[in-house]
């Protein structure tokens, strides 16, 4: 009961800006190569926290003797970061509301791009961040429409051969480059580039990707390491369904 008599107003403003500040770090680095970053020095303290408790002193020693030069070279790798957080601060956000339905707007993009016969790569961002494949990218942070992944995959566009990245009902990249797989078993003559690009992304990350077949018309899916080749537009659509929570 004492403690919770000295438990002042306080005490109640320090944890609601302690857990704001840490939200707000969360929202800046999720989706970057700099969250990966930040995990690895979350399990490092994790480890010092356990050498500590269980006095694991040649642990502990290290720990203590590397954490000032670890504290600096967080400040430098998260320079962009903690720059982007203090200019966000400045001019304070808005919260952006969509009206539009992604899984509909991809899916129509889709049926008329295979329609048309015009190439296309969307890769469809879940748990695994794909920031790092847009760093070479055009950053376009658009709400998703059918007519904007049409204009983006228009053969005669600058971005026609990369790959777009979508966030939740956000085209956030265009003209990206994925990793090509090294998979040759099975692998079929009327699958190309797009198809190595979509199945070596779904080999290194979760997320779903979308290939628009420019020779033959047809829509093939990759996930988890595989690819589905001629998928029926209902099957997309579970999919996106699926990924997007629609």
């Amino acid at each position: 009961m004492p403690s919770l008599v000295s438990f002042q107003a306080e005490d109640i403003a320090d944890i609601l800006i302690i857990a704001a500040l840490i939200y707000q770090m969360y929202v800046l680095l999720v989706g970057t190569r700099a969250w990966n970053v930040l995990r690895g020095v979350l399990a490092l303290g994790i480890l010092w926290f356990l050498a500590t408790q269980f006095k694991l002193d040649a642990t502990k020693w290290l720990f203590d003797r590397v954490a000032p030069f670890a504290l600096l070279a967080a400040a430098i790798v998260f320079q962009p970061e903690l720059r982007a957080a203090l200019e966000r601060m400045g001019r304070g956000r808005v919260a952006r509301v969509s009206s539009s339905d992604p899984v509909q707007s991809i899916m129509t993009a889709v049926r008329e791009l295979a329609t048309q016969r015009k190439g296309a790569l969307i890769a469809v961002e879940r748990k695994t961040p794909l920031a790092e494949y847009g760093a070479a990218a055009v950053m376009v942070n658009a709400e998703v429409s059918a007519a904007l992944l049409q204009t983006l995959f228009d053969s005669y566009g600058p971005l026609h051969d990369g790959g777009v990245i979508i966030r939740g009902d956000r085209v956030i990249y265009a003209g990206a480059v994925f990793p090509l797989s090294d998979k040759n078993e099975g692998w079929s003559v009327k699958h190309g580039t797009r198809h190595r690009a979509a199945l070596g992304l779904s080999e290194v990350t979760d997320a779903l990707v979308i290939v628009v077949s420019e020779e033959r018309g047809t829509v093939s899916l990759a996930q988890n390491g595989v690819l589905k080749t001629d998928v029926a537009p209902a099957d997309v659509v579970l999919a996106l369904q699926e990924v997007l929570g629609k």
